[in-house]
């Protein structure tokens, strides 16, 4: 099993950050994101993306740590199977706060550090979409 972390420091608070992160079922930082289906509430619910070619599935959600952790069951976008993430947003005072999003994931046709590169890659497109949302890129 490999993992991949990414953390960015985000100059917002981090109830910003939370708030946006949290709501699963509204993803406005996604291009496309406003025509994601959402089927059922809470643990347990699921976003489609792309028409359904993507379905994402909330796991967890912990208030108190500012975590959630996610999967992907159909679609992931990259050479790796059995992902499993979580975005944990963090206070670091001065109205900024950190997201560190971290996955597991089984390497698939493709060497770990490829693997780990690909996510990095596109950990980080998403940071810029989220910054961007928050008006902050």
């Amino acid at each position: 099993m490999a993992k991949t972390t990414v953390k960015e420091e985000i100059a917002v608070p981090a109830s910003e950050l939370w708030g946006l992160v949290a709501d699963f079922g509204h993803i406005p930082w996604i291009p496309g994101g406003d025509q994601a289906t959402v089927e059922g509430t809470g643990v347990g619910m699921t976003r489609s993306l792309m028409e359904g070619a993507v379905v994402e599935r909330l796991e967890s959600v912990d208030e108190s740590k500012q975590q959630i952790g996610y999967t992907i069951d159909k679609g992931l976008p990259l050479p790796i199977t059995d992902y499993h993430a979580t975005m944990t947003v963090s206070d670091r005072g001065a109205d900024r706060s950190e997201l560190d999003w971290t996955c597991t994931y089984e390497p698939a046709g493709v060497s770990a550090e490829d693997a780990d590169a690909q996510v990095r890659g596109l950990y980080g497109t998403m940071i810029g979409w989220i910054k961007e949302n928050l008006g902050v890129a």
